[in-house]
């Protein structure tokens, strides 16, 4: 299995946004985010179990929420983190592959 590498990560979630957006401060703050998500709801473990349409609009749901409270850097939109995290899991689900 390869090991996660935060820099593959970002480069992919950063493919889903339009240049202007390509903050790396900012895509790596949602990384961040999935990770506080994933910590507080008990899936810190990568594993080959899919993520429902469901898990994806709550971690998004999730971000959008602390970033109402704690303005980034860069202003995403629901559908622009939606999209970064299904790159972030799609990276993850290749390292068990």
């Amino acid at each position: 299995m390869k090991e996660y590498n935060e820099t593959e990560a970002v480069a992919l979630m950063a493919a889903t946004l339009p240049e202007n957006l390509r903050d790396t401060d900012a895509i790596c703050e949602v990384l961040d985010l999935i990770y506080d998500y994933y910590d507080e709801n008990g899936d810190l473990d990568i594993d080959a179990d899919e993520y429902a349409d469901e898990d994806i609009e709550e971690m998004t749901g999730y971000i959008m929420g602390y970033f109402s409270k704690n303005a980034p850097s860069t202003a995403f939109t629901a559908e622009q983190v939606s999209a970064m995290i299904r790159a972030e899991i799609q990276y993850e689900e290749s390292l068990i592959l």
